[in-house]
C-alpha cells in the first residue's frame, strides 16, 4: 500500500502543477520525474504491415499486468523510428494496422493507478514523414537524400513532428515524452538550407565533405548545434501547452555529448545496450549523475545473441544490470516488447515483478545519492568531438577514457566522470583527477591544473602528448618522436602495450617505470626511455605514463596492465580514499544521502562463463568474504549492511573505518550512520 500511495502522490503533484498554471504560460512546474524511481517502457514501432495493433490492448489486460511489478511511471508505444504511430493520429501518419486505440487505454489504467503516463516518440529518425515528404530528407556528404534521417533545417520539426507531439498532449493529456532516434541518429547534413546557413553563420564559402577538408570540425559543430536547437524548440512547444509533461530526448547530455547542458528538458536519460549493458551502463551513470537532473537508465528485458531471435533475460541478469545505476543515485526502468496485438506477456511481468521488489529493496539506500568525490575521470568534451563519429556516436572516442573507469573500479576504488565544465567546479574536491589520453583539453581545464596540484592535488596524465601539453607541470620534455609501444615492468613480470609511447626527457621529475624492449624487466630496460614519470609539486604531485595506457586497458583489460595503473595511482600518494580490498569485480562506489555514508557494492561477476555466444548472466555467485575501509574523522554510531545481511565485522580507529563483510550476492549498500563529534 505504501508503494500505491507514493506513486499517486506523484500523478497529484503533476495534476495540480497544471491546474494552477496560467493557460497559456509555462512556469515552472513540478519535476514528477525527480521521485519516480522505477519505470515500465513498452513500444513496438508500428509498421505498415502491421493488422492488429491494439486487438488486445483491453483495461482489465493492461491494469492486470502492471498491477503485478507496480511501477511508479510507465512510457508506452505512440510512434517508432518507421514514422508509423499506433495511435489514430490526424497530423502524422496512422499504421494502417490499428484496430484499437492502445494508447486510450494505457492512459486509462495510469490515470486510475495514480502513475504518469509517457509515451515513445522518434524524432530524428521518421522514415516515412520522408516518403511523404520526400524534401524533409537530410542529404549526404554525396548528395543523396537519407531515407530515415530528417534534416534540421527542413519543416519536418515546425509541420509535422512538433504539431503530432501538442495533438497527443491535446487527445491523451500524457505525462511525459522520451524522444528516441535522436542524437545517435544524426549525421551531418549538406542540404542546400544547412550549407547557406552555415557561410552566414561562420562566414565559410566552401563546405567540407571530409574529415581532412578544413574548417572540418566547424561544420559538425554547426550541426550539433541545430540539433540543440531542434530539442529546445519542441521542449518549449509542450512546455507551453502543459508545463508538467516531462520531456527528454534519449541520450541527450551523456556521454555520447558531453558538452554543457543548455537545453531545456527535464531529465536525462537513455537505454544501454541489450547485451554487456552494465558496462554501458558503468561509465553513463558516473557521467549522467554528475550533470545536475534528474535522471534513468533504461535495461533491455530481451537480448540478441548472432542472428538468433531476441528472447527475455532472467532476473538476476537484469538486477545485475540495474543495479550499477542504483549504485548511483540514479532511477531505472525496462523495456519489454508487446505482441503486436499490444498483448503483454504474463510471464514477463512476473519477471519485471521480482526485479522490482528487488529494486524496491534498495530504493532507501540507492535513490537520490550523492557521491563522496573520490577520483575524478574527465570526459574532455573538446578531445571527444575531435575523435568521434559524428555526430554523437562514439567510434573509439570514449575508450580511453572507460579504460580509466575500469581500472579505478577494478583497482578497488571510486570514480566519477565529469566533462570540462564540470571538473572545473568541483575541482578542488576531488584527492585524485585522472585526464586519460585527452589530446586536447580547454585552455581553462590546462590553466587550472598547476594550482590544483600545488594545493595538493594528485593529478595522473596518460598519453603520448603528455609532455608536449603539459610539460612544465609534469616536469619532463618531448625528445623525439614517439614509438609503437612495448613492454611495462609490472613487479618482476612485464605486460605488452601499444603505443604511440613518447620518449622523454626529466626535467625536474623522477621516472616511475622504464620502456622495456622486451618481456624481462631486469634485461630489457630502457634506461633512456621513462614510460612513466612522476614530480611533486608542492602539497600534490604529477604522475605521467607517456603513452595510451588507458585505450590499452579498454581493449584488453590484462590483469597485469591493471595492476601497473594501480602502482601509478599509488605513487601518487593520496590522501586515504574508499577502498575495497578484495576480488576486482566487486564495482564500488561511495555515496551519501541524508547524513548517513553509503558504501554502494555490485557484484560484476557471473556464474559459469560469458562469450560471444553467451551473452545471459544466469547466476551470480557470491563474492565470499572482503574488506572495505573508509577514512572518517569520527567514529561512526552504526555500521550495518541493507538490504542483505551478509555477515559483518566493522572496527574504526585512528580515522579509518575497516570493514570485514561476509560476501556480497548481486548488491548491497555498506551504510556508516555519523557519530557524534569527539566521540
Amino acid at each position: 500500500m505504501r508503494v500505491s500511495r507514493n506513486r499517486s502522490s506523484v500523478f497529484a503533484l503533476c495534476a495540480l502543477a497544471v491546474l494552477a498554471a496560467p493557460c497559456g504560460f509555462a512556469e515552472p512546474a513540478n519535476n514528477w520525474h525527480e521521485d519516480a524511481f522505477f519505470g515500465l517502457h513498452y513500444d513496438l514501432h508500428p509498421g505498415a504491415t502491421d493488422t492488429e495493433l491494439g486487438r488486445e490492448s483491453t483495461y482489465d489486460h493492461i491494469r492486470a499486468m502492471l498491477e503485478k511489478v507496480k511501477p511508479d511511471f510507465v512510457q508506452y508505444d505512440c510512434k517508432g523510428h518507421p514514422g508509423y504511430s499506433g495511435y489514430p493520429t490526424k497530423v502524422g501518419a496512422p499504421s494502417p494496422g490499428i484496430v484499437g486505440d492502445a494508447l486510450k487505454v494505457w492512459r486509462e489504467v495510469t490515470r486510475d493507478m495514480g502513475i504518469p503516463l509517457s509515451i515513445h516518440f522518434s524524432g530524428v529518425w521518421d522514415s516515412r514523414a520522408i516518403e511523404l515528404h520526400p524534401e524533409w530528407a537530410r542529404i549526404n556528404a554525396q548528395g543523396k537524400p537519407d531515407p530515415n534521417y530528417t534534416s534540421r533545417l527542413s519543416a519536418y520539426d515546425d509541420e509535422y513532428m512538433i504539431p503530432q507531439l501538442l495533438e497527443v498532449v491535446r487527445e491523451y493529456d500524457i505525462d511525459g515524452m522520451w524522444i528516441d532516434g535522436e542524437n545517435w541518429a544524426s549525421q551531418p547534413d549538406w542540404s542546400e538550407a544547412c550549407q547557406k546557413a552555415f557561410t552566414e553563420k561562420t562566414g565559410i564559402a566552401e563546405i567540407p565533405r571530409k574529415a581532412d577538408d578544413p574548417h572540418w570540425h566547424e561544420w559538425l559543430a554547426f550541426q550539433r548545434e541545430l540539433f540543440v536547437n531542434h530539442v529546445t524548440r519542441y521542449v518549449d512547444a509542450v512546455h507551453a501547452l502543459k508545463p508538467t509533461c516531462m520531456v527528454t530526448s534519449n541520450w541527450m547530455y551523456s556521454v555520447r555529448m558531453p558538452e554543457a547542458v543548455v537545453s531545456p528538458i527535464d531529465y536525462l536519460s537513455g537505454d544501454f545496450d541489450p547485451s554487456f549493458g552494465a558496462e554501458r551502463a558503468m561509465a553513463e551513470g558516473r557521467f549522467i549523475s554528475s550533470r545536475g537532473k534528474p535522471w534513468d537508465l533504461m535495461a533491455w528485458a530481451f537480448l540478441q545473441t548472432g542472428n538468433q531471435g531476441w528472447t527475455m533475460k532472467n532476473a538476476e541478469h537484469l538486477c545485475q544490470e540495474l543495479s550499477t545505476v542504483l549504485a548511483q543515485g540514479g532511477s531505472v526502468f525496462i523495456y519489454d516488447n508487446p505482441h503486436r496485438s499490444g498483448r503483454l506477456t504474463e510471464w514477463h511481468q512476473d519477471i519485471l515483478a521480482d526485479v522490482a521488489k528487488f529494486c524496491r529493496q534498495r530504493q532507501e539506500y540507492c535513490h537520490k545519492s550523492e557521491t563522496i568525490p573520490q577520483v575524478a575521470i574527465l570526459h574532455s568534451e573538446t578531445a571527444y568531438y575531435l575523435h568521434n563519429d559524428p555526430l554523437f556516436n562514439f567510434a573509439q572516442a570514449n575508450r580511453a577514457m572507460e579504460g580509466a573507469l575500469h581500472a579505478v573500479l577494478e583497482n578497488g576504488l571510486s570514480a566519477d566522470i565529469l566533462n570540462e565544465d564540470t571538473l572545473l567546479k568541483r575541482l578542488s574536491e576531488y584527492p585524485v583527477v585522472i585526464i586519460p589520453e585527452a589530446v586536447e583539453v580547454s585552455d581553462a581545464v590546462r590553466q587550472a591544473l598547476p594550482g590544483y596540484v600545488e594545493n595538493g592535488g594528485r593529478l595522473l596524465l596518460t598519453g603520448a602528448q603528455v609532455a608536449e601539453q603539459y610539460g612544465a607541470v609534469s616536469g619532463v620534455e618531448k625528445r623525439g618522436k614517439p614509438e609503437e609501444g612495448g613492454w611495462l615492468p609490472v613487479g618482476g613480470e612485464a605486460v605488452n602495450v601499444s603505443g604511440p609511447y613518447q620518449a622523454v626527457t626529466l626535467k625536474d621529475a623522477e621516472a616511475l617505470a622504464l620502456m622495456l624492449n622486451e618481456r624481462e624487466p631486469a634485461l630489457n630496460a630502457r634506461a633512456d626511455f621513462p614510460a612513466a614519470t612522476r614530480r611533486r609539486v608542492g602539497r600534490g604531485a604529477v604522475v605521467a605514463v607517456h603513452g595510451p595506457v588507458f585505450r590499452c586497458y579498454y581493449e584488453s583489460h590484462y590483469p597485469a596492465l591493471r595492476r601497473f595503473i594501480g602502482e601509478m595511482v599509488a605513487a601518487l600518494n593520496p590522501a586515504p580514499m574508499a577502498r575495497v580490498d578484495g576480488p576486482w569485480w566487486v564495482e564500488m562506489a561511495a555515496r551519501k544521502k541524508d547524513g548517513r555514508t553509503l558504501i554502494q557494492l555490485v557484484n560484476r561477476s557471473v556464474g559459469g562463463y560469458l562469450s560471444p555466444s553467451r551473452h545471459m548472466a544466469e547466476s551470480v555467485p557470491d563474492t565470499g568474504p572482503f574488506t572495505v575501509t573508509v577514512p572518517l574523522a569520527e567514529k561512526p554510531a552504526r555500521v550495518f549492511l541493507a538490504p542483505d545481511d551478509k555477515g559483518l565485522d566493522w572496527s574504526w580507529d585512528g580515522g579509518l573505518l575497516t570493514a570485514k563483510i561476509g560476501g556480497l550476492g548481486i548488491h548491497n549498500a555498506l551504510v556508516i550512520e555519523p557519530g557524534a563529534p569527539g566521540s
